[in-house]
């Protein structure tokens, strides 16, 4: 007898290719030409960091962006040969494994120019690095004021290749950009000053995704596409100036329904009292599936294209649903985000109502959640 998993899941996570080929098509549209680097941490944002990159990769996509060296690894053993960024720091052995494997370096302080240096001499390996220039992030990078200096420091070393320089903005999905542009014209400054003082231009970026809908004069030579592409607006205060199409639904199937009568306390600490009889949906997903637990008495789910709320406390495998009286049945579908026939259901909505971000929506579905990919 076969002790295989299942091979028809009920919860999955269906990843529409051809919606994430649009998103890339319409942000071509809105930067050119400037070229587009698809950022693919943290497993794509949840969709599956192969899967995904490949599928740019025949759209034409030629940089990509991680934070971890195991990611870009990853995407090294599966055969992709693009061009790689790495934005996170990197500890002695990391730098050898990226220089190994033809993956480029982000220097944020004048000790990773040192660091690089050695492992560059020591591998016969000249190492392609972005410098990454603090203009008010506050959390990595060369602060703005010594940017000069670094750049000549690097430009200067034989072991080094200055690939490109970039900065990142703090409040660019913020409806007052004032700080984005003054981070902005910190950069500029910067730029004028290196084609002042160096014959050589490395590529220029900082446009993230808010800055691609709403900052067209911070689109230099490329664009870090990330939120944006997996069909998603950074925040509500950004405007909607690209049609974007989500790329994951999140979905399950009805697995019990139940007639309560009123009074009856649902799941963990009776946090749910039925204010009515009424019927009970269970479902089979959790906070191990990435169903948040703030979604307790706060989430709504679409089901028969209708909303109905999420009661109770979600526990590790499921959660429960107030139908009411409507007739849900076992094996209904269920939509928790996505854009489907039913309707569409914005993962940056349904994060809004726990204070929380569709990225977090994204990157918190589990491992044990299916993905299904759809062209």
């Amino acid at each position: 007898m076969s002790k295989s998993a299942s091979s028809k899941p009920y919860t999955i996570a269906e990843i529409h290719l051809d919606h994430l080929v649009h998103n890339l098509r319409e942000i071509r549209k809105k930067v050119a030409p400037a070229e587009v680097m698809a950022v693919v941490k943290a497993d794509a944002y949840g969709h599956g960091a192969v899967p995904v990159t490949k599928r740019l990769v025949e759209e034409g996509v030629k940089y990509f962006a991680v934070a971890r060296i195991s990611e870009a690894l990853e995407l090294r053993n599966a055969g992709i040969d693009e061009q790689i960024l790495l934005f996170g720091n990197l500890f002695q052995d990391e730098i050898e494994l990226a220089l190994q494997n033809a993956i480029q370096i982000t220097i944020t302080d004048e000790s990773d120019i040192q660091r690089i240096t050695g492992v560059s001499k020591r591998l016969g390996i000249i190492a392609k690095v972005h410098l990454n220039i603090d203009t008010g992030m506050g959390k990595v990078g060369i602060f703005y004021d010594n940017a000069i200096p670094a750049i000549n420091s690097i430009i200067e070393n034989s072991s080094i290749a200055l690939e490109g320089i970039y900065t990142h903005f703090a409040t660019s999905d913020e409806r007052d950009k004032t700080y984005a542009e003054l981070q902005l014209k910190r950069f500029n400054t910067i730029i004028q000053e290196m084609a002042d003082h160096f014959p050589y231009r490395p590529i220029i970026h900082a446009a993230n995704s808010g800055a691609i809908l709403d900052l067209p004069e911070a689109c230099f030579d490329i664009v870090r596409a990330g939120i944006s592409l997996y069909g998603h607006y950074p925040s509500t205060d950004t405007s909607e100036s690209i049609s974007l199409k989500q790329v994951m639904t999140l979905k399950t199937k009805v697995s019990s329904t139940r007639r309560l009568p009123k009074g009856s306390s649902i799941s963990y600490g009776r946090k749910y009292i039925t204010p009515k009889e009424t019927t009970i949906a269970v479902l089979p997903i959790g906070y191990a599936d990435g169903i948040l637990r703030a979604f307790s008495n706060m989430g709504a789910v679409l089901i028969n294209g209708k909303l109905y709320p999420i009661v109770g406390v979600v526990t590790m495998d499921q959660i429960m649903v107030d139908v009411g009286d409507d007739p849900v049945r076992v094996a209904d579908d269920v939509i928790f985000w996505g854009d489907t026939p039913q309707g569409n259901l914005q993962a940056t909505a349904v994060a809004a109502k726990v204070g929380t971000i569709a990225y977090e929506l994204c990157c918190s579905v589990s491992k044990r959640v299916p993905r299904v990919y759809i062209e």
